[in-house]
């Protein structure tokens, strides 16, 4: 408990924060805090109007607790595989296009080597999910491989290209054109991911190469939000195509056939070094969901 809680106001910089992702009140994990600085008999993290930070002697106590809870962890990932025989645990942290797209194909579609693989899938952003793969707090990461904003060890393999798109549900009215322009498109309401998040910035980027105008766009974190306006609505977003992955095998939605500008954007998994049996499983059952996807024409090939 006291280990968590050190990694996870590390990990969250806030006391708010820190709680809801421990699911504990915050003035529990204040009390906890309180008897990690009784047992250590200083300070730990330094108070400020934004949050906390560690001091020097909180940076050397949550380098350790990281240790820690990754060998503690691996323990139980190991006591776990004994009590279940021949059953494999992996805890996946998913980018939002993976949680959404890749890896609900991946389970629909599994082979049989797959039955003997359990998978936990958390997801989240990549600055959330870099500490939680160098805690030990997950296994891999699956999804958009960003550079990394400061050197690390850890082993980013590229899998596959996340193409970008402009998609609608199936029964569009712009559909109905003989040619779709982007004046045509511009007359509909655009449903863009938030500003938060990274996958904005390469929407951004395509839709003012296109000239289309998002002043009046609406945003959301949530892809559930937007995949539901998009079903409702005369709406029209530019997404990565495998995040509607099931829309568009399911034909509920449509890529609206307008030429969008090309750039690469790879995606695959990072984890810490070599992968485990589990890890190796995971791999071999991506890389076979992503052969499928790149005859769709969903993802395109990494080579």
């Amino acid at each position: 408990r006291h280990l968590r809680v050190i990694d996870a106001l590390e990990q969250h910089k806030s006391l708010l924060r820190a709680s809801r992702a421990l699911r504990v009140s915050q003035p529990a994990l204040s009390r906890t805090l309180q008897e990690v600085e009784e047992i250590v008999g200083a300070e730990i993290f330094e108070r400020h109007p934004r949050g906390v930070r560690p001091n020097a002697t909180g940076a050397l106590l949550t380098a350790g607790a990281r240790k820690l809870l990754t060998t503690i962890r691996e323990l139980e990932a190991q006591l776990d595989q004994l009590s279940d025989g021949q059953k494999r645990t992996i805890r996946v942290g998913a980018l939002p296009v993976a949680a959404h797209g890749l890896l609900p194909a991946l389970l629909a579609n599994a082979g049989e080597q797959a039955a003997g693989l359990a998978i936990s899938v958390i997801e989240g952003k990549t600055d959330q999910m870099i500490p939680a793969l160098l805690s030990g707090e997950i296994d891999i990461i699956v999804g958009r491989l960003y550079p990394p904003s400061q050197p690390d060890d850890l082993v980013r393999r590229v899998l596959y290209d996340e193409p970008i798109s402009l998609v609608a549900r199936s029964d569009h009215p712009l559909f109905d054109l003989p040619a779709v322009t982007v004046a045509d498109v511009q007359r509909y309401t655009l449903v863009l991911p938030s500003v938060s998040t990274l996958m904005e910035r390469d929407v951004r980027e395509i839709l003012e190469q296109l000239g289309l105008e998002t002043d009046a766009a609406v945003q959301s974190t949530s892809v559930g939000f937007m995949r539901e306006l998009l079903l409702s609505g005369t709406f029209v977003s530019a997404v990565p195509r495998i995040l509607v992955a099931g829309d568009l095998a399911r034909d509920t939605m449509r890529i609206l056939p307008v030429a969008v500008p090309s750039a690469p954007r790879p995606a695959g998994i990072i984890h810490r070094g070599p992968l485990g049996d589990a890890g190796k499983l995971l791999l071999a059952e991506l890389q076979r969901e992503i052969a499928r996807l790149e005859e769709s024409d969903i993802v395109e090939s990494a080579a």
